[in-house]
């Protein structure tokens, strides 16, 4: 699932649900974000902290059913608590990954105040090892990189998110904690509706 830092300066939010095909306007704003990304992740050691994380959740259902479930970001909407829509750009495959390039469109909490964002981002789906990764970027310059894993436990499934968060100094304990209680806030509901057979 999405990783999420602090965002400002950015747009309007959209309705809580996915809005497909690409554009130019979502091509243009992709590439120069991306760009952007790629510029500061070959800085962060100089320019940006980093902090690691790992949240691993036990979900009561066998690993294909959770898999399917779990990786399917449609499923985060009413459950991960900033996501409010997405822009997909465009899908492909590369290096025996299914590849997905997209923009998510989040209400990022500031104390009494929510700031609407825009992250873009890049997942890389490979099935059939049941993980997947994402890699996210958002102004101004907060780097997050997940990679998400599935492991049989007798008839449950161990779901671990490995969560990397790059961030200026100022911001990095803020991103971490906004981060960390979102995708914490996400898991639960994903395994709640897995295991009551919503999902």
């Amino acid at each position: 699932m999405l990783a999420t830092g602090l965002v400002l300066g950015s747009a309007g939010v959209a309705a809580a649900a996915p809005v497909s095909g690409a554009n130019s306007a979502v091509d243009t704003e992709w590439e120069a974000s991306w760009a952007a990304y790629q510029f500061e992740a070959s800085q962060a050691a100089s320019l940006l902290v980093t902090k690691n994380v790992d949240l691993p959740i036990t979900i009561n259902a066998p690993i294909d059913r959770v898999f399917t479930a779990y990786s399917n970001f449609n499923n985060s909407f009413g459950r991960h608590p900033f996501l409010k829509g997405v822009l997909d750009r465009r899908k492909y495959t590369e290096g025996g990954a299914e590849v997905w390039e997209f923009i998510a469109l989040e209400d990022i909490p500031l104390g009494p105040i929510s700031i609407p964002g825009r992250t873009v981002g890049k997942q890389r789906m490979y099935a059939a090892e049941h993980w997947y990764s994402t890699e996210t970027w958002d102004l101004p310059g907060v780097i997050t990189r997940q990679k998400i894993t599935f492991a049989k436990d007798g008839d449950s499934t161990v779901v671990t998110e490995h969560l990397s968060f790059s961030a200026p100094a100022v911001l990095i304990d803020y991103t971490v904690q906004n981060g960390v209680d979102a995708h914490i806030v996400n898991q639960k509901a994903v395994k709640r509706d897995i295991e009551n057979g919503m999902l």
